[in-house]
């Protein structure tokens, strides 16, 4: 593409453009993607680059609007990681400074990337994790108090509010149903 045709496709902000070639904003530093959203910089501030790399080398950082640095994988390689951490520890609580270890970068970013892909905050999600994981202890016939406290619980009352609130009835519940279904199981094996 020539210069022209690179300046038609980012006024226009043409996604058809976007890999193609980066626009780099000097007043900035940062690089965009063709398409991004972002406001327009006016052209004596505008360079243009073929790759990511190119940028990076002149010492550009990607915009965080349409995540040019991450182009066309946008999904930030960290944020696998960081889900696998927050279903794996479900015994103990994590916090959000914990999260930011685990990816290497600053919890905004975290937060940030985490609600785009996965549709919920971090600490939302964790808080599902153990739930789910407390419901299928109980399903197993964990008493609940045990339950809640091999998920990080600290209070019965907590567990039980942030439960009815994940799952819409209380976790005696699953208690009850269990017990009664090993008695009828007894029942019909006499």
């Amino acid at each position: 593409m020539s210069t022209a045709e690179m300046e038609a496709a980012r006024l226009a902000r043409d996604p058809r453009s976007d890999g193609q070639f980066f626009v780099c904003v000097k007043s900035t530093g940062i690089f965009c993607i063709p398409s991004c959203k972002a406001r327009t910089p006016k052209p004596g501030n505008v360079e243009y680059v073929r790759t990511r790399d190119e940028a990076i080398a002149k010492g550009f950082r990607g915009c965080k609007r349409c995540r040019a640095e991450f182009f066309p994988d946008t999904e930030p390689p960290w944020l696998p990681k960081v889900v696998a951490c927050l279903r794996k520890e479900t015994a103990s609580k994590m916090r959000e400074q914990d999260l930011s270890s685990v990816a290497g970068v600053n919890i905004s970013t975290v937060r940030r990337y985490f609600n785009l892909y996965c549709h919920t905050t971090p600490m939302a999600f964790y808080r599902k994790v153990r739930l789910e994981r407390a419901r299928e202890l109980m399903v197993q016939g964990v008493p609940v108090l045990t339950a809640a406290f091999e998920t990080g619980y600290d209070s019965s009352s907590g567990f039980r509010d942030a439960f009815v609130k994940q799952f819409g009835y209380p976790p005696g519940r699953i208690h009850g149903a269990t017990s009664s279904r090993v008695q009828v199981h007894a029942n019909a094996a006499r």
